[in-house]
């Protein structure tokens, strides 16, 4: 009797003990939330939104649930037990901060990560003398979600070191992998392969259609095309090859080593596309011509490519999805979004949700969904992963039905393959499969397909991958962090950002363009090239200035921003009006003054070096009436501009256009005219473009047009086709006229301008 009178005491005990420890913990969660809550209302109020909203959500899932201050800042409101979106009051996307506010908000977010890690080391040591291990660990791996070093936290948690950082054996198989796959994309990239054009292949699709092809193949790929778009398919067969030996690195598994059993057709625009599978008679015709960009007919797919962008995209998507061989929509897609951006930082091949774009009225969250830059899509899916409810889960992404794939669905899809791909890719196989299975029974049973996988990898669960997922997007480690490798938003804020960004502006309302709002979240890689260009001095000029170099300490994946990104050294904000001027000679750069879709950019100030980002924000202008544009303009016949421009002021893309017609090492090039459509996707109508220049005598003026093909922000910016004279013009007056096919209908545009 005793002794049971002493077990009963001793389980009370125990018991006590426990819910003494849960309101501790209660306790400490909410004064970690309402530390939170505080940079995140302060973040706001200084203008600073998308910022504020993370650490926000940060709150709900790491901390409080509940927490009310989070949900209703969030825009939410409570419905019975549950939060819901309050559609009267949606949550703002722009930003609207002072470049001052930087500094003082970077380092208020500093002390505040140093205060939370403090926090849970404490509480780490407290739970370590109470024997509770597991508690003692969860806190020390908290210390390490918010600083990047700390030895206690390492040596509890049995660390390995990573990098010269620590982390776990997952946490080292993530980083071992990620930065291999990286590597070999790095080092692929650098190397050429053979491709030759030849006559002796058909496209039976094509020829069924009578569309005017030719043919390229090199070792392993064959792909036809539009007869002026050669070279472009040269280049698209060099990036398949180098995808080719970049699956053979990240996958487990091979494949024999002979020609590609299918073949590739790159068709110009959506009405050739339609016209192909109409003639081929496709199955599910009316579907695939209103929804699809691409389709296989016999041994070929067919793809709609309007750039040479969207060919590259098309080609690296087609290896990297064979080379999987996965069959269900969300894996097949997210490999192939997986393999493009990591290669382009792009992905110009996607289905937009349908339903989402015939709505009313899109939003500023439904905009991006639509979006091709893959910074853009990351930051999509780091909102994604700190979601506490009404995400998309990992179990449900084998059903995924491609005829109503949403953008939530394509954007997770995309980010959980991509995270698998690290881990394990040999598991994307097991689920593949699974689902395979699954559908042929017409079974979509979540659970099952748990249970399923579960029999084949018995170390893990689709929960416990789910989780995975959510601490690598989130970076909840520093070795995380290092793979991931991002800089954070509120870093991006520079001082005098805000003089540039009005400076700017008023430049836009000169050209009767509307002005364009300033973004924390797309200066992140604008600070990352700036920092690079003040440490690298000697790197100056065009070709420079618009890439990086990873031995003097720059990144494949912002080298690539960098081609597209808006460059000034030697830049004041007090000469920002002349700087303008002179971009208007400059045409990627006119673009910017001259293109009614960008809506948003990144810019960072780095001392007297400007990057801006212009790509980010393009979007739909608000007024529907806003499209396309020219430059020199239509009704502006008064306007002088220079007769000439100078190639070192453009780079080698100019000097290489004119070495091809003829003119090797002339250092002046023609006053270029432009269009500027501003569309990430490439030009619509290519091929049926002519600009027709002309002195005042009537004389035909020498000239190339050149599409939104190259690698150089000077000569080159998304969505515009340039005129190139190959000669300076002529003084005096000069005609022109651009002219071309879209929708079956012929536009013109006519202008004049003097040249002096």
């Amino acid at each position: 009797m005793i002794q049971r009178v002493f077990q009963l005491s001793l389980l009370a005990l125990v018991m006590t003990t426990s819910v003494v420890a849960q309101g501790e913990e209660a306790k400490f969660n909410k004064r970690q939330a309402k530390s939170l809550n505080a940079f995140a209302k302060a973040a706001f109020k200084k203008g600073f939104p998308r910022i504020a909203k993370v650490v926000w959500m940060q709150t709900i899932k790491l901390y409080e649930p509940d927490n009310s201050d989070a949900w209703t800042a969030t825009g939410h409101i409570k419905n019975g037990a549950s939060w819901v979106l309050d559609t009267k009051r949606p949550y703002p996307r722009k930003d609207t901060g002072k470049g001052s506010d930087g500094e003082p908000l970077e380092s208020k977010y500093r002390a505040l990560q140093k205060s939370l890690a403090s926090q849970h080391r404490s509480q780490a040591k407290k739970y370590a003398k109470a024997g509770r291990k597991d508690r003692e660990l969860h806190h020390w791996q908290m210390v390490l979600r918010w600083v990047k070093i700390d030895s206690e936290a390492s040596t509890a948690l049995e660390h390995k070191e990573i990098g010269g950082l620590s982390g776990t054996g997952l946490e080292k198989t993530l980083f071992d992998r990620s930065k291999m796959i990286e590597k070999a994309i790095e080092d692929q990239a650098a190397l050429d392969y053979e491709t030759e054009t030849v006559t002796d292949i058909k496209c039976d699709p094509l020829e069924v259609a009578q569309v005017p092809y030719i043919t390229v193949k090199s070792e392993h790929f064959i792909v036809h095309g539009a007869t002026d778009q050669e070279e472009n398919l040269h280049k698209s067969l060099k990036w398949a090859e180098r995808t080719l030996r970049v699956c053979q690195v990240a996958f487990p598994w091979g494949r024999s080593d002979g020609r590609w059993p299918l073949q590739w057709a790159c068709v110009e625009n959506k009405e050739v596309f339609q016209q192909v599978l109409t003639a081929n008679k496709v199955a599910d015709l009316a579907w695939k011509i209103e929804n699809s960009s691409g389709s296989a007919i016999g041994n070929t797919t067919v793809t709609t490519t309007s750039g040479v962008q969207v060919m590259f995209d098309s080609c690296v998507r087609n290896v990297a999805q064979g080379y999987a061989g996965f069959s269900s929509t969300s894996f097949r897609s997210g490999i192939g979004h997986t393999f493009v951006g990591m290669m382009f930082n792009q992905n110009r091949l996607f289905a937009v949700d349908r339903k989402k774009q015939e709505g009313t009225s899109a939003s500023e969250e439904d905009r991006e969904f639509t979006s091709p830059d893959f910074d853009v899509w990351k930051t999509l899916s780091l909102e994604m992963a700190w979601k506490s409810t009404g995400g998309i889960p990992a179990n449900s992404l084998p059903f995924c039905d491609a005829s109503d794939f949403s953008n939530e669905q394509r954007i997770k899809a995309w980010s959980f393959t991509d995270y698998m791909m690290r881990r394990d890719p040999m598991m994307l196989r097991t689920m593949d499969a699974i689902s395979v299975q699954m559908k042929q029974r017409r079974a979509k049973q979540p659970a099952e397909f748990e249970k399923a996988f579960n029999d084949e990898h018995e170390d893990v669960t689709i929960p416990q991958l789910e989780k995975e997922w959510e601490d690598f997007w989130t970076e909840a480690s520093p070795v995380l962090k290092a793979i991931r490798n991002n800089t954070p938003p509120v870093s991006a804020i520079s001082k005098g950002v805000d003089k540039w960004l009005l400076a700017f502006n008023d430049a836009r309302k000169a050209k009767n363009r509307a002005p364009v709002t300033w973004s924390a979240n797309f200066s992140t890689r604008c600070k990352d090239h700036a920092e690079y260009l003040k440490t690298n001095k000697s790197e100056r000029g065009p070709a420079a200035e618009h890439t990086q170099k990873v031995d003097l300490g720059g990144s494949y994946s912002t080298s690539l921003f960098a081609q597209m990104a808006v460059v000034a050294t030697g830049a004041k904000v007090s000469g920002a009006d002349k700087l303008f001027k002179k971009w208007i000679n400059i045409p990627g750069y006119r673009d910017l003054f001259i293109n009614h879709t960008l809506l948003s950019v990144g810019m960072y100030v780095e001392g007297d070096i400007l990057v801006i980002n212009a790509t980010s924000g393009i979007g739909s202008p608000k007024d529907p009436k806003s499209g396309f544009d020219c430059f020199p303009p239509r009704n502006d016949s008064g306007a002088i501009y220079n007769r000439e421009v100078l190639v070192s002021d453009l780079g080698p893309e100019a000097a290489a256009l004119l070495a091809k017609n003829g003119r090797a090492g002339q250092k002046n090039i023609g006053f270029p005219l432009t269009l500027h459509f501003g569309s990430n996707g490439g030009v619509a109508g290519r091929g049926s473009m002519n600009c027709n220049v002309q002195d005042k005598d009537g004389n035909k003026i020498e000239g190339v047009i050149v599409y939104d093909d190259g690698e150089i922000r000077t000569t080159t910016a998304p969505g515009m086709v340039t005129f190139w004279p190959l000669e300076p013009l002529p003084k005096g007056k000069i005609q022109f006229a651009w002219s071309m096919t879209r929708g079956g209908e012929v536009t013109t545009m006519r202008g004049g301008f003097s040249a002096k």
